[in-house]
């Protein structure tokens, strides 16, 4: 094929397997060379009735009026499930395992580290295979436990979860 352009008949034409085989080579060297980030999350859902979801989010609302005074950042409702998922965890004494659990299809979610994930919740040794549940139910049980602790303890308090 002739170009109008004289200067373009000059250039090398890389052929098409060679391109292929450039392209294969690359993609093997950026998946050996990449890590996996120290702070990636996992986002984990778990099932809500409606009374939960607004028992949580005026939890949710009550936390942002108190941090509003501070000059802090307000603690969006995906984050303070979050910091309710790893009080329970790291408070296994508070948790009541006999909630009655069903799938609502309405979901609210949290992001715990990878790392705490695997460990406390889905790993080989999570809360998740030592009582035989799902991780979502398992998630449901440990928040909802706390927002009972949170609700009719008296003891608990939000200050110790932030």
């Amino acid at each position: 094929m002739e170009y109008l352009n004289p200067l373009f008949n000059e250039q090398r034409i890389i052929k098409k397997e060679n391109w292929a085989n450039q392209s294969k080579t690359l993609e093997g060297k950026r998946n050996k060379d990449r890590k996996v980030r120290s702070d990636k999350t996992h986002n984990l859902k778990f099932p809500v009735s409606s009374i939960e979801k607004i028992k949580l989010q005026s939890l949710c609302k009550q936390v942002q009026r108190r941090s509003e005074g501070k000059g802090t950042d307000p603690i969006r409702q995906t984050k303070l499930n979050t910091l309710l998922l790893l009080y329970g965890i790291n408070n296994q004494y508070l948790i009541s395992w006999d909630w009655p659990y069903k799938d609502s299809k309405h979901y609210m979610h949290t992001n715990p580290l990878e790392t705490i994930y695997e460990r406390e919740i889905g790993g080989p040794f999570g809360l998740a295979i030592q009582k035989g549940l799902s991780e979502r139910k398992t998630a449901y049980m440990v928040i909802m436990s706390v927002l009972r602790w949170l609700e009719l303890e008296g003891e608990g308090n939000i200050e110790k979860i932030l």
